[in-house]
């Protein structure tokens, strides 16, 4: 079996890394053997001696976790397998070969660690110092870095990313702009806060719990975080004149507010639900999303009742202040919407109206028992693949092409989309390379958080993870 070490005088140690592949019965052992492989491909032994500086040096930092090999094109039996191969190298060409399959052409910078990273994860973006435009950012590898960089005591942008994050990926060309048109006045830096060895002592220090955290440095010092915008020029102002952050004025309580809606605590709820013939109340937690949504819905149709002087009435009740009456109305979810008559729970209508001032006056004039629950999506036979926090990235990034919608259940538009959203699912679910997926945005906030998802339904195109567009055509 031809599977035999290098030996090359000026790269003797490192060639010990990587296995020379002499004909194709070896090569198919090795990809039957070893599950992730990059091969170097060369047009003669002296062109692959003078890539093994570098990649000697990957074999070595990566020996349990990849395989490197090497392939003289020259030889004759070399020649056989390059053909097959279908390697061009000129002088080098390397492939990567996943779970016995070729995975994809190397086409980054020939560095130990571009190598090191795509092995680690062949399907994500490479690193940012790899992108067009960002040559005058500086890219950090450790916190002993940053510390030294800081000790210059000059005006210092950093920016702590993560490589999935999707706010990060918007951020850094902008950011490389402002790097360029500022060089030699102040310093921006970014720093992989997730992939990095020192990851877990800069979130502590640095208190980063999200992604990206961009903090201001002078003269020596942490100063405070930027609160600039995300055009080049807002970074540039910014920067031109760093201000430290303005605080949050704490946000008013909807109770205090100018609204026909009545507003019901502990000791007022029960004489008021007794007194009135048709109530439906609102459930609220002040910080939930979804309920700030329909708030002005709901201001809206107190108003029309009032101005109708109609019996009906609408209120609500802070559940996180009024934990009792949510406790015994069972709230576990926000908003809930529950219908009373003549001072009986009735239903829980929280999905049995249209979310607008409209539906929420027509309901409450002629309500009716809210339809059966429906199956979750998910319990739905069908070709979509429903994805989650968890398993998001590990299954996009395989795909060449990839179509996820990010859902609410609540969501009319998204109900209406679903038949046929199924159905384009069903058309291609022969084609491994392409799949159709759905995110529910009630369960894995950190997902639709990471794509911006403000509205439902929201569409993304993306091939393996990467060049995110976001479907704007019919539905």
């Amino acid at each position: 079996l031809a599977i035999q070490t290098v030996e090359s005088k000026k790269n003797a140690e490192l060639s010990k890394f990587v296995q020379e592949i002499d004909n194709a019965k070896a090569f198919k052992k090795l990809l039957r053997t070893k599950t992730n492989v990059l091969v170097l491909f060369a047009e003669s032994e002296s062109a692959a001696s003078k890539s093994f500086d570098v990649f000697g040096e990957t074999g070595k930092k990566s020996k349990g976790t990849a395989t490197l090999a090497w392939v003289n094109c020259a030889d004759k039996e070399g020649k056989k397998l390059c053909k097959k191969q279908k390697a061009k190298p000129s002088p080098t060409e390397i492939q990567h070969y996943k779970d016995g399959e070729f995975s994809s052409i190397y086409d980054r910078r020939f560095s130990v660690k571009s190598l090191l990273a795509f092995l680690k994860d062949p399907k994500s973006d490479g690193p940012w110092e790899e992108e067009e435009g960002a040559q005058d950012v500086v890219h950090l590898e450790s916190e002993k870095q940053l510390n030294k960089l800081i000790k210059k005591n000059k005006p210092m942008l950093v920016m702590f990313y993560a490589p999935w994050c999707g706010y990060c990926k918007r951020f850094k060309p902008v950011f490389s702009e402002a790097a360029t048109e500022l060089k030699g006045e102040v310093i921006l830096a970014g720093l992989d806060a997730e992939g990095n060895k020192d990851a877990q002592s800069i979130r502590q220090t640095y208190n980063i719990t999200g992604f990206p955290k961009t903090l201001y440095f002078d003269k020596g010092k942490r100063q405070f975080e930027y609160s600039g915008g995300h055009t080049k020029q807002e970074v540039v102002d910014w920067l031109n004149d760093p201000q430290e952050p303005k605080p949050k004025e704490p946000e008013p309580s909807w109770s205090d507010g100018d609204t026909d809606v009545i507003h019901l605590t502990d000791a007022t709820f029960d004489p008021f639900i007794q007194e009135n013939k048709k109530v439906m109340v609102f459930f609220y937690a002040p910080w939930c999303g979804h309920c700030k949504n329909l708030k002005p819905e709901w201001e809206q149709a107190a108003s029309i009742l009032k101005d109708e002087e109609a019996a009906e009435k609408l209120t609500a009740v802070d559940a996180t202040q009024f934990k009792e009456l949510g406790n015994r109305y069972k709230v576990t979810g926000y908003p809930t919407v529950i219908y009373f008559e003549d001072g009986e729970q009735k239903y829980d209508a929280s999905s049995a109206f249209q979310r607008n001032a409209e539906g929420i006056v027509e309901y409450i004039k002629d309500p009716k028992p809210p339809p059966p629950p429906e199956k979750e999506w998910t319990e739905v036979e069908s070709d979509v693949v429903h994805l989650g926090d968890d398993s998001f990235k590990s299954t996009v990034k395989k795909k060449k092409h990839a179509i996820i919608m990010f859902y609410a259940p609540w969501c009319g538009h998204c109900k209406k989309a679903k038949p046929e959203y199924q159905n384009a699912a069903a058309q291609f679910a022969d084609d491994k390379k392409v799949v159709f997926g759905a995110v529910d945005c009630t369960k894995n906030p950190k997902t639709c958080e990471t794509y911006d998802v403000k509205g439902y339904p929201t569409i993304y195109y993306m091939s393996y993870g990467k060049n995110e567009q976001k479907y704007q055509s019919g539905r």
